[in-house]
């Protein structure tokens, strides 16, 4: 009988440590999540010519907010070997 009382409160703690876990996971989920809608909303505030300035285009937007955004003009330009150390 100690032994059924002993493997069910070792489930149920499993399962409260689990719980606690699951919560853990949402909360930085959801702040993630704010985070994004946060960066999203302001690029989307900004005007075209303010974009440009920024060297991104309103396409870019959703990608820069998720932080997956890969600029692959940017990787084909080169220095210019004459401006090294000044630039």
């Amino acid at each position: 009988m100690t032994q059924y009382v002993l493997t069910a409160s070792s489930w149920l703690q499993d399962a409260m440590i689990g719980f606690a876990d699951l919560l853990k996971q949402w909360k930085k989920r959801r702040a993630a999540n704010a985070l994004i809608a946060v960066t999203r909303r302001e690029l989307q505030h900004l005007t075209d010519h303010e974009l440009r300035d920024l060297g991104i285009g309103r396409s870019d937007i959703p990608s820069i907010a998720l932080g997956n955004f890969d600029d692959r003009r940017m990787s084909k330009t080169t220095t210019n070997k004459n401006l090294k150390g000044w630039v």
